[in-house]
């Protein structure tokens, strides 16, 4: 009975260890001994798994938003494929035309659409195509949403942003004195 309660303690351990997400990040400031992150769960590659980004710390992050790390799992694991600039307010995630492609090199699963803010009313606008291994630079235009923005611009991001075809979660961290990170459900 001791043997099969270690092989599950150690199981357990192992699944912790198989997911970037788990792993407690110093804070770089200094002002607290670990930083809070944000991740986004979606199925980007419509494998029925839950693919992963998981944000930078607070600190590289500012109101166009911040680096995240783009994660697909594969057999139990996640694989780091590549990195986008996103907010989590400004994000739509949607099936891209080649997911079905046989050729690997020009296979893209899904392209995550993003909003850069450069100022109240103007800002980036594109997307990044997530493929087998790879996250492909954006693609983009600048757009003029907000205040002082134009028509165009307003209806492009509530157009993109209001409802992502693919649908995902953004959760925030809480991470312990001991470096126990844990991940509550927080709706989009």
């Amino acid at each position: 009975m001791k043997t099969v309660f270690l092989l599950l303690i150690l199981t357990s351990l192992h699944l912790s260890a198989e997911d970037p997400s788990l792993k407690a990040l110093p804070d770089p400031t200094g002002k607290a001994k670990y930083a809070e992150r944000q991740r986004i769960l979606a199925d980007l590659d419509g494998d029925g798994h839950n693919d992963m980004l998981l944000s930078g710390s607070p600190d590289e992050f500012g109101t166009m938003g911040g680096p995240w790390s783009v994660y697909l799992s594969r057999k139990g694991e996640y694989v780091r494929i590549g990195e986008v600039w996103a907010h989590a307010m400004a994000i739509a995630i949607e099936p891209d035309q080649a997911r079905n492609h046989k050729d690997l090199k020009t296979r893209r699963f899904a392209r995550i659409w993003v909003y850069l803010k450069a100022s109240g009313s103007a800002g980036t606008f594109g997307y990044h195509r997530v493929g087998e291994d790879s996250v492909d630079e954006i693609k983009s235009i600048e757009i003029y949403p907000g205040d002082g923005g134009t028509v165009v611009g307003n209806s492009i991001y509530k157009a993109t942003f209001k409802q992502s075809p693919i649908p995902f979660t953004v959760q925030r961290s809480a991470t312990r004195d001991d470096g126990t990170v844990k991940w509550p459900d927080t709706n989009r």
